[in-house]
């Protein structure tokens, strides 16, 4: 698959308000990511929250995450 390709996994978490948090720490340093939701629809609070950046950024935007302590 071409997302598995040029996308790196750099967090999941099961909730929602963190990873949004993440993916908008990224974005105010110029780095794009994507966000994959895996939670079940029934119960939200089953599951998975995913957060991709492309695999050319992915050790920087760890290092953002890391430095904000959002992993």
């Amino acid at each position: 698959m071409e997302f598995e390709k040029n996308w790196e996994l750099i967090l999941s978490d099961p909730d929602p308000l963190k990873v949004n948090l993440a993916e908008g720490i990224l974005k105010q340093n110029d780095i794009i990511s994507h966000v994959v939701n895996h939670s079940n629809s029934a119960l939200p609070s089953i599951g998975e929250i995913e957060l991709y950046a492309p695999k050319a950024e992915a050790e920087q935007a760890k290092k953002i995450l890391k430095k904000a302590e959002m992993i």
